[in-house]
């Protein structure tokens, strides 16, 4: 009985460390300048950071994804023959995130570029999930509560005061957190 509990608690455990993961993905659909579906891009994810290259093409569909990209900077790149070579760069992965990136291609020679450095924020069209991620930075930055009388006893920073950052919440001091007008603490 007791082999049972333990291989039980280990296989318990394994599935869990099967949930974390830092991956994420970049999916989107390869289109020319009148709007038709172009299929067997070569598109590539190059990391800023390591260098590392991961390669699919286009599917007849005219869509692409590079699944299991570690989180981090990219820069993307989609060859046609017969059109201008696409760099998008500046695309941040986060982990379990997904980002769209919707290629329209232009007319012209391989050996020319559409380079896009800057540009909008995304719009998340692939969940409804909505999350944000704070920066150790901004977490750092909150305001210190000075505790008793002169600086003996000295300061504390409420980490609880990190929601106060987010879009659409707020906490009081006295512990009652809101979330998008729900009531106190739901």
């Amino acid at each position: 009985m007791r082999i049972l509990r333990t291989f039980a608690c280990l296989l318990l455990t394994s599935v869990a460390t099967f949930g974390q993961s830092d991956r994420g993905t970049i999916t989107g659909t390869v289109s020319d300048p009148a709007g038709a579906i172009v299929a067997g891009a070569k598109v590539e994810a190059r990391s800023v950071a390591t260098s590392s290259v991961h390669e699919v093409a286009s599917t007849e569909t005219g869509n692409f994804t590079l699944s299991q990209l570690p989180a981090g900077s990219y820069e993307l790149t989609v060859t046609v023959a017969g059109f201008k070579r696409f760099v998008r760069q500046n695309i941040t992965v986060q982990v379990a995130g997904t980002v769209r990136i919707d290629v329209p291609l232009e007319v012209g020679a391989t050996s020319e570029s559409v380079t896009v450095t800057e540009s909008t924020a995304l719009l998340k069209t692939e969940s409804g999930e909505l999350s944000h991620n704070m920066t150790t930075d901004r977490v750092d930055n909150l305001p210190v509560i000075n505790l008793g009388f002169g600086a003996g006893v000295g300061n504390v920073r409420n980490p609880l005061q990190a929601i106060n950052l987010i879009p659409g919440s707020s906490f009081a001091n006295d512990n009652t957190l809101r979330v998008n007008g729900m009531p106190a603490n739901t």
